[in-house]
């Protein structure tokens, strides 16, 4: 974290408890907070060791190894089985703020690849020197995860969670919603039957936290300008 981070929330105990009988129900899906998108308290949930809302604190991820696909550069693959639904992973990198974002963006230049995600409250997740594989999630028209912003220890955090079930050795990937700036379009290839052709919607002019390069397209050497839509 190069920032103070603002916008801190106030975590509430919910109103789980834990039965050695059914250990899957401890803050399971009916869990208030994890209907909320916010993660458990580690000292206030009342299921203790046993709560099941605190996957990103815990990092309890879904294994995954990144490969070299045939043309869209790097990519990440599941190396076990994920149902609909689950947390996949975190993406992670060093959070700024919006000033520090346009500097980076000078100083990166075309030199080397970008990858920016806007996590909300003038803040942005950089993930280009430091970060983990997710960085290396490719785009598809019509993909296996998403991405969803939650509150953990207060603070907004972004995490991919599948949108069906995916097969092991299957490729991970996601819509990047961004809208490009520029005339001329990122040519999509994921492969998928409803693919559009392209990454992105119409043209826009107005800057937002996005990806550059690192994934699809690399191996033709492409840079691209992606601005995320996070919701």
């Amino acid at each position: 974290v190069l920032i103070e981070r603002r916008g801190k929330q106030k975590s509430f105990p919910c109103n789980c408890s834990y039965d050695s009988s059914d250990p899957e129900s401890a803050c399971g899906e009916s869990c208030v907070n994890r209907q909320m998108m916010m993660e458990c308290s580690v000292k206030r949930c009342p299921c203790g060791e046993h709560c099941r809302n605190q996957r990103f604190v815990r990092v309890q991820w879904k294994k995954a190894q990144l490969i070299k696909t045939e043309k869209k550069g790097f990519g990440i693959k599941a190396l076990e089985p994920i149902k609909k639904g689950d947390f996949v992973m975190e993406y992670q990198g060093e959070i700024m703020d919006g000033a520090m974002f346009k500097r980076r963006v000078k100083e990166y230049g075309d030199a080397i690849h970008h990858y920016f995600m806007a996590l909300g409250n003038d803040e942005i997740i950089d993930a280009t020197r430091k970060g983990n594989i997710s960085r290396f999630i490719n785009h598809s028209c019509e993909p296996c995860l998403e991405t969803q912003k939650w509150l953990v220890g207060g603070y907004l955090n972004i995490g991919f969670f599948a949108t069906r079930d995916v097969a092991a050795d299957e490729e991970l990937t996601f819509d990047y919603k961004f809208q490009r700036h520029g005339e001329k379009a990122q040519v999509c290839y994921c492969g998928a039957p409803s693919c559009t052709g392209v990454i992105g919607g119409g043209c826009g002019r107005r800057w937002r936290a996005g990806r550059l390069g690192g994934g699809q397209g690399q191996e033709a050497g492409q840079q691209r300008q992606q601005q995320q839509q996070q919701q």
